[in-house]
């Protein structure tokens, strides 16, 4: 429909000269957040959340233990493999109305863009995790075996951020279209191994879930280079406390409670508003059992429901579903497993997207802009009109 190539070329250079900026930033201010949640370490001892950051810790011996070369380093890396992954699965399939709105979404790729305070976090690991997973299971030579190393892969992401666990369903997905009838048995074996597995190392990262000491000897091995507050506020400090507390030590059970119906009501919209190409997508999939998909779908976001319990990052947790489905769905129509209904709305919207498409690029760039919301959820987050926001600052 539009110059995929030259589109997508543009788009991901975009993005990683942003990502590789954000990065250099991060590192030089040492910021608390967005720097400090990647250099969690093992130098306490065994941790959770500590493998990238004992990478990065180790790595810095070549670059006379500056770790901020380092991080720049590997997160560079990874946010170009990252784009990367993308690129090698977008170009694949058609680039049609429906699927460039889905690009554009305020919960997709430039989530990290318009909502300052997100970055470049640790999910981009799952991400590429499931890229990699994608490209190989669409391969010429796919065979059922490159499953199930992925399968056993999985459980070691937790050591990266035990929240991934809460979207291992993900991994399900794509097998229900790819494996046959008379070799779900064998699926079913490995699916319950693998839940086995995540839910030993859930248990295992509980009772390494860190203490006061740990943060002070993570900061200390971090030196000149640790984070803003390293010791007093961030990703190393939380680690100090039980998972029902905040980082002022507040009980955060039913934390949701406290907020009012304009808080809720505005994050309902928010939320709504940013799946809209979702439900276009279904709307007009054109698959046997959509229904019985959709039903699977919803219980796969029911896995996830305990991290918005103890976690107020709703915005994240949000952005990881959409990121996942997502390419799950251009997945699916790169192997030709779905398509969409050719309706006269959607045969129109396409016609538009040709002939204009300056004005339709405007229209999804407001689409993507139009709302703002913090990418957490609390009693005094509200949604916010971006340009009416815009246009109060500068008064």
């Amino acid at each position: 429909m539009v110059k995929k190539n030259s589109f997508l070329l543009f788009f991901f250079v975009f993005l990683s000269t942003f990502s590789l900026i954000k990065l250099f930033d991060n590192s030089i201010n040492l910021d608390t957040y967005e720097y400090g949640e990647w250099l969690i370490n093992y130098q306490s001892g065994f941790i959770r959340r500590g493998i990238v950051g004992e990478a990065i810790y180790k790595l810095s011996y070549i670059f006379n233990n500056n770790i901020q070369i380092s991080f720049f380093v590997i997160l560079s890396f990874v946010c170009l493999l990252y784009y990367r992954l993308n690129y090698i699965l977008l170009k694949n399939i058609k680039f049609d109305f429906l699927n460039i709105f889905i690009i554009f979404s305020p919960l997709f790729y430039l989530f990290f863009v318009i909502i300052n305070g997100v970055g470049i976090r640790k999910e981009i690991l799952l991400y590429v995790f499931y890229l990699w997973y994608l490209t190989e299971l669409s391969s010429k030579n796919f065979n059922e075996k490159k499953i199930w190393k992925f399968i056993y892969i999985f459980p070691l992401l937790l050591l990266i951020h035990e929240g991934l666990f809460f979207y291992l369903p993900y991994l399900f997905l794509p097998i229900l279209f790819l494996v046959k009838k008379d070799k779900y048995k064998n699926f079913i074996f490995h699916s319950l191994v693998l839940v086995g597995l995540s839910v030993i190392m859930m248990i295992v990262l509980y009772f390494f879930k860190g203490s006061e000491s740990s943060t002070l000897q993570i900061c200390e091995s971090l030196r000149n280079h640790a984070p803003t507050g390293c010791a007093e506020r961030g990703p190393i400090f939380a680690l100090q406390h039980d998972i029902l507390r905040d980082q002022a030590n507040r009980y955060t059970l039913f934390f949701y409670f406290d907020a009012d119906y304009k808080s809720w009501l505005g994050y309902i919209v928010y939320v709504f508003y940013s799946f809209i190409p979702l439900f276009l997508i279904f709307y007009y999939l054109n698959t046997k059992n959509k229904y019985f998909y959709l039903i699977i779908y919803f219980l796969t976001l029911g896995f996830s429901f305990p991290l918005f319990h103890v976690a107020e990052d709703w915005s994240r947790w949000f952005s990881i579903h959409f990121h996942l489905t997502a390419f799950l769905i251009f997945f699916l129509q790169h192997i030709r497993v779905v398509h969409y209904e050719k309706k006269d709305l959607v045969k129109n919207l396409n016609s538009f997207l040709i002939n204009k498409k300056v004005v339709c690029f405007f229209l999804f760039l407001i689409y993507l802009t139009f709302l703002h919301h913090e990418e957490y959820f609390s009693k005094d987050t509200k949604l916010e009109l971006t340009y009416y926001k815009i246009f109060r600052n500068f008064k």
